[in-house]
C-alpha cells in the first residue's frame, strides 16, 4: 500500500470526500483495487456521517446511493459478492425512496442501475427468485420509460431489451425453456427495431447475433433443432456484417468474438446431425478467427479460452473423420494453450478443469496412436490436478 492509501486507512474519515474520490479514481486507472477498497471504504464513512449530520439533504443521500454502488463493484472484484450486495441493496431501497419522493428521468436513471446491480447480485449468489423479482422491476420501469418519454426512447428500448435477456437468462436457469424463449424473442425484436434508429452499426448488429443464439438455444433444447440451426445461422450473417461495419482498426473484440460463439455452434448442430465436414468448415472458420483475436490482443484468458475451445473442435472432427494424426496434433496444441491460461490465472478451478479436460483428450488419442508412455504421463497429471 502507498503512502497515500496509508494516509487513508489512517485518518480516512477526517479527510473530504474530494480528496477520497480522487485517491478512489487514481487506484482504479493504475488497477490497485486494494486501494481502491480503502479508498471507498472511508469513502462510504464520511458519506453516511453526511447523511446523519441535521444539514443533511437529497444530494448528500443520492451521493452515498452512489458510492455504495461503487463500494459494491470493488468488493465484487476482490470476490467478495456477499458485502457487495449488502451495498447494493441498500443502495436500492435509497434509489427508491429518492424515486418515489422525486419521480425524475434523473431519479429513475439511479433506480434502474440500482437495480441492475442488486439483481445481478441476487442471481450471482443462488437468489433466482429474488433476482427475478428485481429484473421484474426493471421491466416495469422500461416500460414507463417508453411511455412517458422520461428517457430518449433508443434507450429506453436498450434498457427494455437488457432486462429482457435477463429475465430470459433468470428463466433458463430456473429450467422454464418456454418463458425464456419468450423473453429472449421479445428481447431481439426490441433490438431489431433499432436497426431503424441506428442503421448497421457493430455494436447493435453484436447484440442481435447475440439474441439470436439465445433464441436458438431455446429451440435446441425444446427439441427443435432446424429452428435452432436456423437462429444460429442467421447469427452469424448478423456477425460477419457486425465485423464487416466495424472496420479494420480498434475492433472491439466482442464483435469478433460474436462471430466465433455464432460458427461453433452452427458446426456444433452440424456435427450432431452427422455433417461431419460440414461442421469442420465451421470450426475451422471459427478457429481461424480467434487465432486472429490472438494476434490481436495478445494472450488475454478470455481469448486463450476460445482458442482452446476451437482447437478441440476442430481436433474433434478431424478425430471423427479418420485424420488421427491431425487430431493429435491439434490436442497438443490445445493443450499448450490451457497450460499458458493455467500460467496466467492460476489454480481457479475453472482454470484446472479445463486443463483437466485437455490432458485427458491428449491421453485418448495419443494411446490411440500407440504412444502409450505418453497417455499414461498425460494421464497421471490429470490425475494429480483433480487432486488439488
Amino acid at each position: 500500500m502507498d503512502d497515500h492509501a496509508g494516509q487513508v486507512a489512517a485518518t480516512g474519515q477526517q479527510l473530504t470526500p474530494q480528496n477520497l474520490e480522487r485517491l478512489a479514481k487514481l487506484a482504479r486507472e493504475r488497477g490497485d483495487l486494494d486501494t481502491l477498497l480503502t479508498a471507498l471504504d472511508a469513502l462510504v464513512s464520511v458519506s453516511r456521517e453526511r447523511v446523519a449530520s441535521a444539514t443533511s439533504g437529497v444530494a448528500d443521500l443520492g451521493h452515498l446511493a452512489a458510492v455504495l454502488i461503487e463500494h459494491g463493484d470493488a468488493l465484487l472484484d476482490h470476490g467478495r459478492a456477499a458485502p457487495a450486495q449488502e451495498n447494493y441493496e441498500e443502495a436500492l431501497r435509497i434509489n427508491r425512496h429518492l424515486a418515489t419522493a422525486d419521480r425524475s428521468p434523473e431519479s429513475e436513471h439511479r433506480l434502474g442501475v440500482s437495480l441492475e446491480r442488486a439483481g445481478a447480485a441476487r442471481a450471482a449468489l443462488g437468489d433466482l427468485v429474488g433476482a427475478l423479482d428485481i429484473q421484474t422491476e426493471c421491466l416495469a420501469l422500461a416500460h414507463r420509460l417508453l411511455a412517458d418519454g422520461g428517457s430518449p426512447a433508443p434507450q429506453a428500448r436498450q434498457r427494455l431489451a437488457n432486462t429482457l435477456e435477463k429475465i430470459g437468462d433468470l428463466r433458463q436457469q430456473q429450467g422454464d425453456t418456454t418463458a425464456a424463449l419468450d423473453a429472449y424473442t421479445e428481447a431481439l425484436e426490441v433490438r431489431r427495431g433499432l436497426l431503424s434508429v441506428y442503421g448497421d452499426v457493430a455494436p447493435l448488429l453484436r447484440d442481435i447475433s447475440r439474441g439470436l443464439l439465445d433464441v436458438g438455444d431455446m429451440l435446441r433444447l425444446r427439441g427443435d433443432a432446424a429452428g435452432a440451426l436456423a437462429r444460429y445461422a442467421e447469427g452469424v450473417t448478423t456477425a460477419r456484417r457486425a465485423l464487416a461495419v466495424a472496420g479494420g482498426t480498434d475492433i472491439d473484440p466482442t464483435v469478433p468474438r460474436a462471430l466465433f460463439h455464432s460458427l461453433s455452434l452452427v458446426g456444433n448442430m452440424r456435427y450432431d446431425q452427422g455433417d461431419v465436414a460440414g461442421a469442420l468448415e465451421s470450426f475451422a472458420e471459427s478457429l481461424a478467427l480467434v487465432r486472429w483475436l490472438r494476434t490481436e490482443y495478445g494472450e488475454h484468458p478470455t481469448v486463450l479460452r476460445d482458442l482452446s475451445v476451437g482447437l478441440d473442435k476442430v481436433a474433434g472432427a478431424k478425430e471423427a473423420l479418420g485424420d488421427l494424426p491431425a487430431a493429435i496434433e491439434g490436442f497438443e496444441e490445445a493443450l499448450g494453450v490451457e497450460r499458458r491460461r493455467h500460467q496466467i490465472v492460476g489454480d481457479r478451478p475453472e482454470i484446472l478443469r479445463d486443463l483437466v479436460w485437455a490432458l485427458e483428450q491428449v491421453a485418448r488419442v495419443r494411446a490411440a496412436g500407440g504412444d502409450a508412455a505418453g497417455a499414461q504421463a498425460a494421464g497421471r497429471e490429470a490425475l494429480s490436478l483433480r487432486d488439488r
